[in-house]
C-alpha cells in the first residue's frame, strides 16, 4: 500500500467487500494480505471490517 494516502469506501466495497459477498470474511483473511500500509490504514480497514458484518 505504498504510496497510497487514503481508503475511500468505494474502493473498500467494490474491492473487499466484493470478496466477502460472493465469498465469506474467512476466504478475505485467508487470501488477502496488506504490506507497506500505515497505523492509520490497518485502522480503517479493521474498522470497515467490524461495521461490513
Amino acid at each position: 500500500m505504498d504510496g497510497v494516502s487514503s481508503l475511500p469506501s468505494i474502493f473498500l466495497n467494490v474491492s473487499l467487500g466484493k470478496i466477502i459477498d460472493e465469498y465469506d470474511m474467512d476466504t478475505l483473511k485467508q487470501h488477502v494480505s496488506f504490506s507497506n500500509i500505515t497505523r492509520s490504514q490497518a485502522e480503517r480497514l479493521k474498522d470497515y471490517l467490524i461495521r461490513y458484518n
